[in-house]
């Protein structure tokens, strides 16, 4: 089963359950399913291209769940980046994967210097969801689309 079909599933016989929850946040299943199609869409909106990668550079959260699941559902390649990691041994690897999008929290967008038209910062996911949350992500895309290049670290 897809993810987003699961998803729905999931949110067609749970809606308004609590789906995750930590301190200060509770999400329905209904609200994450729609929160990851909206990523979903918002990935393919950068690059239709099925299998092209997505890294991801944040903390362990609801957010990052999402930006996961929305990968997957993009029918994207997820690479996962360690926010720990030194500025210059990220940019090598991304120099080497050259993904098409970066999904970045504060931590992951200071250790990251590409260009901002290829970020999607995890503060946007609200704006996202509310501008996506009707349309569907699309299964057979295929348009070129930029990639990243990070820019040399300063030293």
């Amino acid at each position: 089963m897809l993810t987003l079909d699961f998803l729905k599933d999931l949110a067609e016989r749970h809606g308004n359950e609590i789906a995750l929850e930590d301190d200060e946040v509770q999400v329905s299943y209904a609200e994450l399913s729609t929160a990851v199609n909206a990523l979903a869409v918002a990935l393919q909106m950068k690059d239709p291209a099925s299998g092209s990668r997505v890294a991801l550079c944040a903390a362990n959260s609801m957010e990052y769940l999402v930006s996961v699941l929305a990968i997957q559902a993009a029918g994207k390649v997820l690479l996962p980046l360690n926010r720990h990691g030194d500025t210059e041994a990220l940019h090598a690897l991304l120099n080497e994967a050259l993904p098409t999008a970066l999904i970045v929290d504060d931590e992951g967008a200071a250790l990251i210097q590409c260009d901002d038209d290829l970020k999607i910062h995890v503060s946007q996911f609200a704006g996202l969801v509310h501008t996506y949350r009707d349309h569907t992500p699309d299964s057979n895309g295929s348009y070129p689309a930029p990639v990243i290049q990070a820019e040399q670290a300063a030293g």
